[in-house]
């Protein structure tokens, strides 16, 4: 048998030993510091990563990317409209008329965002149509007057499929009597739910002819909502692609992209998951230097057994060997034990069960009220081998302590 095999065999021996009082509650702490270590940043990575998700699916995707507008409303539109189709950068482009509105239904009234949009080239740059619960999306054709509301705003308004809202805007048109709102009455045809309540209370959809003859633009627009490969490059790529577009028209433009809006938040979140990830990690450390203790103690326990395999001639590589195999086991041990414990609590968040909790206890207070998962294999890959690399270097000081037992001293002492 190999030397590796013999340091190997009494590892296993070591493992397996009952030991008591302290290094036996110390053993213990070691093995359940990393099982919790390792299963808290499981469960933490899951949800933090889900957060990121829903946030680029849900939210990101909703808005555009990036806008292009007009200091005043657009004329020559459609000219740069086939320039935006064609920009090698841009995967969308869809012209929208935005205003400030307010919205009543028989005895209620809020203020809210009025957003004409074709329905067709809206595809291309938000992913709204996924999200409607009630009616339908393509009802927002060119002859009717249709509209689609958040679900936050149709509750308010106390607003069903089928009901109708009157629709009161600024009219830029001074009479002899002064300013007028006009009004309109709409149909609610559609109602969506995205999860932001900014974007569920606070946005309403028309089609964009419609809502040219409610601002008397004639034949103008607001501007462009564009959309992205990528929508980490839209804070430069907004600009790039400004200034391509100038050369088609003489008029003033401007771009603004998600990152005004939406950024603050998607950096909180990167933060906030770097941060915690970081102090779960502590956990995992703390039961590394667990590790330590508990070798420390059993060196101690063991100093006689060490003392004699010295003198049967095994080395001190051989003796070091020992307690680093030993700890890569309790490690190993461990980290499966936290995988098995943080993916069960994992799946159990994200049932069906515990979202209805978690939904009952928000209320609707924060963007998403249920806690969403992405539990990603290579994070899970990255703790797992971390945690026992970690192990491995902290047991490199308790084996070396091991290999400098000097076997005379501890014999005429025993």
């Amino acid at each position: 048998m190999g030397t590796k095999d013999i340091s190997l065999s009494i590892a296993f021996e070591y493992l397996r030993s009952k030991t008591k009082g302290a290094t036996s509650f110390v053993s213990s702490l070691a093995y359940t510091c990393v099982a919790i270590g390792v299963a808290v940043l499981i469960i933490v990575s899951s949800v933090m990563n889900g957060f990121e998700k829903e946030l680029r699916d849900r939210i990101l995707n909703v808005i555009p990317h990036a806008s292009i507008l007009g200091v005043s409303p657009v004329s020559d539109w459609k000219d740069i409209y086939s320039e935006l189709e064609t920009h090698p950068k841009v995967i969308g482009a869809a012209p929208f008329i935005q205003s400030q509105m307010l919205i009543g239904s028989s005895d209620q009234v809020y203020g809210s965002n009025l957003i004409g949009i074709d329905p067709d080239s809206e595809k291309d740059v938000s992913v709204v149509s996924d999200f409607i619960i009630k009616g339908s999306y393509e009802s927002l054709n060119e002859a009717s007057s249709n509209i689609i509301l958040g679900d936050l705003l149709a509750r308010k308004l106390d607003l069903d499929i089928g009901n109708r809202v009157s629709l009161m805007l600024p009219d830029n048109n001074a009479s002899f009597s002064g300013y007028f709102p006009k009004i309109k009455n709409f149909n609610v045809t559609g109602i969506f739910r995205v999860g932001a309540p900014d974007i569920d209370e606070g946005v309403a959809y028309i089609n964009i002819s419609q809502a040219s003859k409610l601002l008397s633009l004639e034949d103008r627009i607001h501007g462009f909502r564009i959309k992205f490969d990528d929508l980490f490059d839209a804070n430069f790529l907004s600009w790039e692609v400004l200034m391509d577009i100038e050369d088609f028209t003489t008029q003033i433009l401007i771009a603004e992209n998600w990152t005004l809006t939406y950024g603050p938040l998607f950096e909180a979140i990167m933060m906030e998951k770097t941060l915690v990830g970081l102090l779960v990690f502590l956990i995992v450390l703390v039961a590394a230097f667990n590790i330590v203790s508990m070798l420390i103690m059993l060196i101690n326990d063991k100093k006689a057994q060490l003392a004699i395999f010295k003198t049967m001639g095994m080395s001190k590589k051989e003796i070091r060997r020992i307690f680093i195999y030993l700890g890569a086991m309790i490690s190993f041990i461990g980290s499966i034990v936290g995988l098995i414990l943080g993916l069960a609590i994992t799946f159990l968040l994200s049932s069906k069960i515990f979202e209805e909790f978690i939904n009952s206890l928000m209320q609707g207070t924060y963007f998403i009220s249920y806690f969403p998962i992405d539990i990603r294999f290579s994070w899970i890959f990255f703790i797992l081998i971390s945690t026992i690399i970690l192990t491995l270097i902290v047991c490199l000081y308790p084996a070396r302590v091991a290999s400098r037992v000097i076997p005379a001293e501890v014999l005429r002492n025993e």
